[in-house]
This record gives C-alpha cells, structure tokens and sequence, in this order.
C-alpha cells in the first residue's frame, strides 16, 4: 500500500464525515433519457449520470465530455474506437484480433490481453467491464456516453486511473408506443441497419428492444480493417409499487470478419561495424530502411503480392534467417452476452440500489500486428458484479454510502509465430476486487457546496500460465555479416509450438532427438537442440550451424492490494449559469502478473489529480463557454506493450516503467449566432512528459558481435550491462504517448426551415499536433499534426417523423497513423485511421 501524506488523509476524512450523492432512480434516468437533447430556450442540455444523480452536463463539476446517441451517430461512432470524435483528451487505438487501446493525456495502454487491466474503465449501463475487448461492439440504442477525464477514485468500480467511459443505453418509458428504424449504405459496401421499438405493458410496465447489424469490406486492400458486427439488446422495466422499480437488460453481440490489419513502413538492418558508416545513423547499430511505395503506402496491408515479396528479403532476428512464407490472414469470431439488474427501493427517506450483473465474453481472433506470421488470442472471460448504494439527505448534507463486489475469470491461450521465434502460453488468470465507498456533499449555502469521497478497494488475484518460446540462435557470425546464417536452412516454425515441433526433421536432432523433447527441460530451464550442418561427435555446442532453443516457464503467482483513494472539491455557484469548482482526486491500478519469462509480475500504479474549472453559459443561454486547468501526478506508471523477455524472445507484457507530469488546460464551447446557426469548438494543452521512464531488455546481439553494435531500437538512451547481459533504457524527459501539446476542435451547424422540412448542414474539423504513437520511441512513431474533417447534409420532415442524411468522414482523406511499432524481424509496422467514408443513412420514427 502506498503511504499517503497525512493532511491529504486528514483532509477527506474530514470531508467524508459530510458526504454527499443524490440518488438516482430508473425512472429518473428514464425521463433525462428521453429529454436529453431537448432545447431549453437556447442551448441544448445533455443529461448525465457520471456523479450517480442526474443532472445537467454543465451541472456536473466534473471534467467530463458528453455526446448524445444522435449526435454519435452524426459522427460515425459506431464502437468505441471512434469516441475521440467527441472527447479530444481520448486516444483509441486499434490492435490486432479484439484488442483495443485507450488512453486520456497519455494515460492508458496500446492494447490489452485477458490478464492486463484497462487505465480507463470501461462501464456499460453502469456495469463495469473487465475486458476492454468486451467493450468494441457496436453502439446500440445510446442516449448518451459519457468520457470523464482524470482518475475515478471513489464511486467508479477499478482501475481508473486515466478515466471512465460510459455508454449509457436508451431506457424503456413507460406508457409509450414508440420505436425507430434506420438503415445506410456507403463505400466499402458499408451496410448498416438499426431498429428500436418500445411496447407499454400494463399500467406499470415497459419493454423495449432494440438491434443492429453493422458491416463495411476492409479498408486496407488485403481486406482487413474491415466489420461484421450484430447486437441486440432487450430491456424490461417496471414500477410494481410506489416503493420499488426494477429494470433488467440482457444483450448478445458478435464481431466477426477479418479485423484489424497492419502495414509495413520499412525495416531495420543491422549496420556493419565500420565507424563511418555508423556516424549520422538515427538509431546506433541499426539502420532503417523504408519499404517500397507500394508496400508502405497507407491502407494497403501485409497480404498483398508486394507486401509479399517485400517481406521474401527481410531477416528474421535472432537467427539471421528470411522470413519464412506469408502472413497468414487474420480472422475474428468474438462472441459477447450479458445482463443486469437494477433494483430501486425507497425506504423512506433513504434510497437503496442494488445492481447485480452477469457478462461473458468469448474470444477467437488471429492477426498480424505488429508484423508478425500470425498471432492468436482465444480466451473466455466471465464476470460477476454486483453493487448496492444506499442514498439520501440529512438536513443540508447530501450522501450516498455504498460497496462493490467483482469476481472475474479468463482462461485462455496466446501464440505468436515471429518467423524465427515462436511463443505460446495458456493461462488461468482469476481476480477479485471489494470496495467500499461514500460521498457527501454539505451544502454551506445555496451557491457554496463542499464534496468529500472515499472508498477502500481490496484486491486479490491468482495466476497459472505455462508458457514456452522457441528461438533459433546463430553459432558463428556469418562471413561479412550477410543477412542470414548461410549455413542453417530457414527453421519452419508453424502457427503453434506443435506446429512447429511436428515440422522438424529428426534426423536434424541425432545428438538430442526431437522426441525426447519435455515441457519441463532437463535443467529446469528447457532444451537446447543443434540444428544444420555440425561436426556429430564433437564438442558441445557443434558448428557452424545453429543452436534451436526451447524455453518452458510455469508461472504460478498470486498477490493483491489494498488501498485508500479520496476526493475533495469545493463547488460554487457564481450565478444559476456560472460554475466554478476545484478537486483533489487520486486513484490506483493494481498490480498484476505477465506470461512473461523475467517480467512476470509488476506493481501497482498511483495518480493524483488536481482540477480547477469553470462551466458557464451566457447571453440567455446562447453561449456555452467551459474551461479546466489541470495538473497529474503519476507514480510507478504501467505501460502493457510489445518488449522482448529475458531470453531475447518478443513478448507482450506489462511493466512499471516510472513517472510523469501532465497538465495542461482545456477549454470547450458553443455558441447559438442565431435561431439557425450554431457553433462549437474546443482546444487542449497539454504538456505531458516522463520524469522517469526506465526499463530493462536483453542484449540481443550474437556471440561475436562488437559490444554495443546491436542495441536496442531506440532513441532513448540505452546503457549496456555486460554482468546481465541487457541494456537499460533511459526514455526520461520525452514526451509522454499520445499526448500531442495542441488539440482543437472547431464546426459549424445551420439549419434551413422550409414549409415542413428543415435542411441542417454541419461541418466539423479535428487536429491534433505531433505526438509520440510507438512504445519505442523509435523515429518513424514521433508522427507530425494533422487536419481532419467531416460533413453531413440532413433533410427531414419539421416534426423529426424521418431523415435523410448524406455524410462524409474524413474529406481531405487524410492517412492517420493510429500505432506505429516495432515487430518480428525489426519490421516497423503501421496501423491508420479510417480513410475517407461516405454514404447515405434513413430513419424513421413513430
């Protein structure tokens, strides 16, 4: 547990003996759902339920951006890689299978597996979700998502260090008959089709069900990046008494398809060790050399006859050998299922909700990214969940007391075929969390409110995982450092480590036969088998020729934290329409444990968070003008990327890499020129860097090699320990991942009134400045600014019974480099944002 200073503690447990909520009921969130976008003379208002009561979006004293479900779908958002549309502090990335990234001001994780936990919580209807990957599939019948900015350290459920993100679904209402249809087509042969309808039963009672089928070809030309998404969700709610109300959800989804691809910028080769040639190199040791236009051009992809032949003179490290045969082309079949309960009991002057759920995810995915053969993710997820809030006001102090339970289980298996090495794991991983929290709000006047929180959070988690590596090693350097062993054929490593064993040829093995290989090693450590022409007989280890490696680890480990997280905040109302409020907030992401050989456990992270801001609107509510000063500080930061494990083999794993400072200010706002005319904008600082950024990895230079010729690819600073063999990378000082210093939004909105048709035409443009996109800190990741736009043309009737859009996302088809890594054989790798969409989408309302 980490110490926390004494006046940080005497402070918010001061504050929590006044603690404060309001409560919030179904049908109150019924009602804020169906009236979120209605204007108020002026303005329109969004209604949230971040600070679990709703209220205004310019009520909540909180950083926090909202969207609407019309306003997402205007956009394109269709899953939650696209939300950064609408929240420009949010950066999403995609990786391969269903691996997404999320990070806030350089807050986050380039990807995730079934044993790393998410820097932003991911909650859908209120239930929080283990699996990041469980969180991509399509937006459904939204009202309202909700990005809040900064740690979540009280009456979030865990982990949120960097944020939240909240996808709160349309309600059932009660007494309506009601429903919509929609459908699209666009490039890509992109196909969507959504319906909701909402049934009356009874007096007391209300159902509403609603789905979708989502679908476009691949944006890459090799067919990846593409969709094939279907949700349907049914909700039920009901009032049987005064007293008590309940509503539950159930929804199934999949993903399917190719999914996620990636593109090759070029590769590094090794320089040879003439001084000369090594003086204005970028990186030392290496030389990059980038691939031919039609390899590297964006959306163009790995599984191309260029990509092909390109990838035909790469050498795989460690061994020197060419890469051997395609990629082999990815697939997805993800399979999500869920249901909640959430239960509304007055009692007289204290409100009690219970909100238990259920979810299971099922995942098969196969991709290529970064560059490798072929990766494989299957893993099932289930979790279980439930929390209880009790709620109410004494006098002038508002509270809200409550506790959470999650139990979550993954059991899955990992591959990586990296040509020249081959990693595989299965695993159990098992975790638990219990919390309890409170908050208070004590209402000195009616303009001056003074907010306390704090909750305990326990955490325990277990581990199993049995994991083996298979690396070919050279024995002796090859005569004028040619690209590959001369003497050694390619090592045919298949798609798993059976694959790859049932592939050699025993007569290759007469000193050790293939056969007699064991899981567990004879010397605790695995085996060693010569491979290619060797002196039989001779001394150990033979040559010329090479050395195939097989490494097992068996990871057992369990552990857990425990930790105090507080808020403090002071709110004041300068006027029924001018906010201002400062907080103190802090939060933790636990420890956990990685499938990889000499990182197989990390420590847990520590931000605090200071906020100073102000919400207004003026001019009878015609301007909206919002502005936040903010300044993190974050310890021990985890950071789940691509590395290289003690043995020299490529792994994903998560590791505490340091500290970092991040402030910076963000100012919002909209402003209604006219009855018909509207426009909106916002723009970010931020000034995010590393204080400390430090970490190990191996020294992967062969026996021969010069000391220092072959260092990691960096432009940190890396220090070679020849007791360890590794080098020690030093990244402090530069600036933190995806965290650009500039990020503006700017559009504009006019409406055309003509008999009993409106015409509403909008243009919106987002930049973003240059930024670091690659764990590495390699050149080719530090990416320059760039300019995006989008448009759309909305015909409908002037009592909304229909619409008919045309839109275009992307206009100038900007390419957008989403991640840029290093992979297998040294081959940078590249993933884009979408290119430019455009299409036409009708809806019907009744």
């Amino acid at each position: 547990m980490r110490n926390t200073t004494a006046s940080k503690a005497a402070l918010s447990l001061a504050l929590v003996s006044a603690m404060v909520a309001s409560p919030v009921s179904a049908q109150d969130t019924a009602d804020a759902d169906s009236d979120n976008a209605q204007r108020s003379g002026g303005l329109g208002v969004i209604v949230v339920t971040a600070q679990r009561k709703a209220e205004s979006l310019q009520d909540a004293a909180i950083p926090i951006n909202a969207a609407t479900g019309d306003e997402l779908a205007l956009a394109g958002v269709t899953d939650a890689t696209a939300l950064n549309k609408i929240a420009p502090a949010l950066y999403t990335t995609a990786g391969g299978g269903a691996n997404a990234g999320y990070f806030i001001r350089g807050v986050g994780n380039f990807t995730n597996n079934g044993y790393t936990n998410p820097a932003v919580a991911f909650n859908i209807d209120g239930v929080y979700i283990g699996r990041p990957s469980s969180t991509i599939a399509s937006f459904l019948d939204v009202a309202v998502v909700e990005v809040l900015k900064g740690p979540q350290g009280t009456l979030y459920g865990r982990n949120a260090t960097g944020g939240a993100v909240n996808v709160i679904p349309t309600k059932p209402q009660l007494g309506e008959f009601s429903g919509n249809v929609s459908a699209g087509y666009g490039n890509y042969d992109a196909f969507n089709i959504e319906g909701a309808i909402n049934v009356p039963i009874a007096d007391s009672g209300a159902l509403r069900v609603a789905a979708t089928v989502n679908q476009h070809d691949g944006y890459n030309s090799d067919g990846t990046f593409d969709a094939k998404d279907f949700a349907i969700r049914g909700q039920f709610y009901a009032e049987p008494s005064d007293y008590f109300n309940f509503r539950m959800s159930m929804d199934y989804s999949t993903q399917k398809g190719v999914g996620a691809g990636t593109n090759i910028q070029g590769v590094y080769n090794i320089i040879p060790p003439v001084p000369a040639l090594r003086a204005n190199q970028p990186v030392n040791g290496w030389r990059f050399d980038a691939a031919p236009a039609a390899v590297s051009d964006p959306y163009s992809g790995l599984h191309t006859p260029a990509a092909d032949a390109y990838t035909a003179t790469i050498a795989g490290a460690p061994l020197h050998s060419p890469y051997n045969g395609d990629y082999v082309y990815p697939f997805r079949n993800d399979k999500y299922f869920g249901v909640n309960v959430e239960m509304n009991f007055d009692l007289g002057g204290v409100d009690l909700a219970i909100i238990p759920a259920y979810r299971h995810s099922k995942l098969d995915n196969q991709f290529n990214g970064p560059p490798f053969k072929a990766a494989i993710n299957q893993d099932t997820a289930e979790q279980f969940s439930v929390e209880a809030r009790l709620s109410g006001s004494t006098g002038p102090l508002d509270w809200i007391l409550g506790g959470y339970y999650f139990d979550e289980t993954v059991e899955g298996m990992n591959s990586f075929n990296q040509f020249a090495t081959l990693g595989a794991n299965s695993y159990i991983s098992k975790s638990e969390s219990a919390a309890v929290f409170a908050r208070a709000t004590y209402n000195v006047t009616d303009s001056l409110r003074i907010v306390g929180g704090i909750r305990y959070t326990d955490e325990s988690r277990d581990f199993e995982a049995d994991a083996v590596a298979v690396a070919g090693v050279c024995l002796e350097e090859p005569v004028g450092r040619a690209p590959f062993c001369p003497q050694v054929p390619t090592i045919p490593v298949g798609l798993t480590l059976q694959d790859s064993l049932s592939q050699f040829d025993p007569a290759l093995f007469p000193a050790r036969p293939i056969s007699t290989y064991n899981p567990n090693g004879p010397n605790g450590v695995g085996q060693v088998f010569p491979y290619g022409p060797f002196n039989v007989g001779g001394d150990f280890p033979p040559g010329p020729g090479a050395l195939l490696i097989i490494t097992p680890n068996r990871i057992e480990k369990s552990g857990g934290d425990g930790e105090f997280t507080f808020r403090a905040a002071v709110e004041y109302d300068i006027t029924p329409d001018n906010l201002l409020y400062a907080s103190f907030e802090n939060g933790f992401r636990a420890g956990g444990f990685n499938a990889s050989r000499g990182n197989e456990e990390y420590a847990p992270e520590f931000i605090d968070a200071f906020t100073i801001g102000s919400k207004n609107r003026f001019f009878d509510n015609r301007l909206e003008l919002n502005v936040e000063l903010f300044y993190w500080k974050y310890e021990g930061q985890q950071l789940a990327a691509l590395g290289v494990d003690i043995d020299g083999n490529n792994s994903f794993y998560t590791r505490n890499v340091g500290e970092s400072s991040i402030k910076g200010a963000d100012i919002d706002f909209q402003f209604l020129a006219t009855e018909t005319t509207k426009i909106r904008g916002g723009v970010q600082y931020l000034d995010a860097t590393y204080d400390s950024y430090m970490f190990n990895q191996t020294d992967l230079a062969d026996p021969g090699d010069p000391p220092e010729l072959l260092r990691p690819v960096t432009t940190c600073d890396a220090t070679q320990d020849l007791a360890t063999d590794s080098y020690d990378i030093d990244c402090s000082g530069k600036a933190a991942l995806n965290s650009p210093k500039w990020s503006a939004n700017i559009g504009i909105e006019q409406t055309v009134e003509f008999g009993n048709l409106r015409l509403i035409g909008s243009v919106d443009g987002r930049y973003r400045g240059a930024r670091e996109v690659g764990f590495n800190y390699i050149p080719e990741s530090r990416i320059g600014s760039d300019f995006t736009m989008d448009a759309a043309l909305t015909l409908g009737d002037i009592d909304d019974r229909w619409t008919l859009t045309g839109y275009v996302r992307n206009l100038t088809n900007e390419a957008v480099l989403s991640v840029v890594q290093l992979g297998a054989g040294n081959v940078v790798g590249a993933n884009y944002q979408p290119p430019r969409t455009y299409g036409v989408r009708a809806k019907f309302n009744f």
